[in-house]
This record gives structure tokens, sequence and C-alpha cells, in this order.
């Protein structure tokens, strides 16, 4: 499965993954290519590893505290989404996202 990130420098990143491999789509980019996301372990609660999405994602149930975490950073809409609660699945094959900087 293949995933496409687009870095805080607009730089194309095409990942492959198998399912299961990793927990979420955070810990992939932070093992792939050592973006420094993810202050929080996944936890949902920093916001340092929110993504816009691009293309290709069919929504995820999105949880309390992550709602709760966008607010606070003025991203709660559709586009934007913290990559730690995002499963990699079947369903994120082909999407792409872009790392959200402030």
């Amino acid at each position: 499965m293949l995933i496409i990130v687009l870095d805080v420098d607009d730089e194309k990143h095409l990942i492959e993954y198998n399912r299961m491999e990793y927990p979420s789509l955070m810990e992939l980019i932070s093992n792939t290519y050592y973006s420094e996301i993810g202050a929080c372990k996944g936890k949902g609660l920093c916001g340092t590893c929110i993504i816009e999405v691009i293309d290709g994602f069919h929504e995820q149930p999105i949880n309390d505290q992550e709602i709760e975490t966008l607010r606070k950073n003025g991203v709660y809409d559709k586009k934007h989404r913290l990559a730690c609660q995002i499963i990699l699945n079947e369903e994120v094959n082909g999407a792409e996202f872009k790392e959200f900087v402030e």
C-alpha cells in the first residue's frame, strides 16, 4: 500500500506501508523520513502532527480529544486531522496528505 505526504518544504514523499505495520500515520511519517511530529507520542494532545487531507482519504471516526486539539489549533474542519489518530488500513491506500505548518 502507498500514501503520499508533502512535508513542510513541499517535498513529496511516496511512502509504502503494510497493513498493521505502523499503528498510525504519525508513526509511519516519523519513522520513514524522521519528521519532527508527535511530541505527545500519539495521545492526540499536542497538535504537532496535524496534517491537511489533500486527496483520497475516506474519513475515519474522530474522537472528542482530537476535536479539542484541532479546535485549540484553529483548524477544526474536514480538511485537517491528527496523523496520530489515522489508522493505516486499506482505506488510506493512495491518499495524499500535507504536514500542517502554522
